[in-house]
């Protein structure tokens, strides 16, 4: 997770920090602005600056919570699919694989579980 909202966080931060500097940095630097519209310039830099400080926490906040909901939606159906092999390898012939139908793993459970069926019944045909 901590990976995931990393290569978020880093990639975003480097783009916008370069964004800002070429914008503003080297506009009012490199450029010779009369002072009327350096007058009128400093107000909309102050103004962006501030957006900045309120907006970037919030967009942070938002991209962990998608990290958080994202890494669920992956790692959570794979836990449950190592708990319950974990247990089939243990003895444990009545249990099956649960996952939803529309998953990408959902044709590996039910090969698994078709297997299961076989042991279990072979197992159960043996005196």
């Amino acid at each position: 997770m901590f990976m995931l909202a990393l290569s978020m966080i880093v990639p975003t931060v480097f783009i916008g920090g370069c964004l800002y500097y070429l914008i503003f940095t080297l506009l009012a630097e490199h450029f010779v602005l009369p002072d009327v519209i350096a007058r009128d310039l400093l107000p909309v830099i102050s103004r962006i600056n501030f957006l900045l400080v309120i907006g970037l926490p919030v967009f942070f906040l938002i991209m962990i919570t998608w990290a958080l909901v994202l890494s669920y939606r992956f790692v959570a159906p794979l836990e449950r699919l190592e708990e319950d092999i974990r247990a089939i390898d243990e003895g444990d012939y009545s249990v099956r694989l649960k996952i939803d139908h529309d998953h990408d793993l959902a044709p590996i459970a039910y090969v698994i579980n078709d297997l299961v069926d076989k042991l279990d019944s072979s197992r159960g045909a043996k005196p």
